[in-house]
């Protein structure tokens, strides 16, 4: 859940800087588009630490 609003928050920032005319804008943009990657990378660490990911399916143990 966390990526797929992570994705759609990048996707709607990126759709702002490129739509945008005044360069103000996309400079902060451009700053919060890295506090959120930045974010959401100490997520993904964490999730990997505590194993929160999903597993690929495993052989059966015989």
């Amino acid at each position: 859940m966390n990526t797929c609003i992570g994705i759609f928050c990048f996707t709607m920032i990126s759709q702002a800087m490129t739509s945008s005319l005044r360069s103000d804008m996309i400079i902060k943009l451009l700053g919060i588009s890295k506090n959120m990657s930045l974010y959401y990378g100490k997520g993904l660490l964490i999730a990997i630490k505590e194993n929160w990911l999903e597993q690929l399916p495993q052989a059966a143990e015989r």
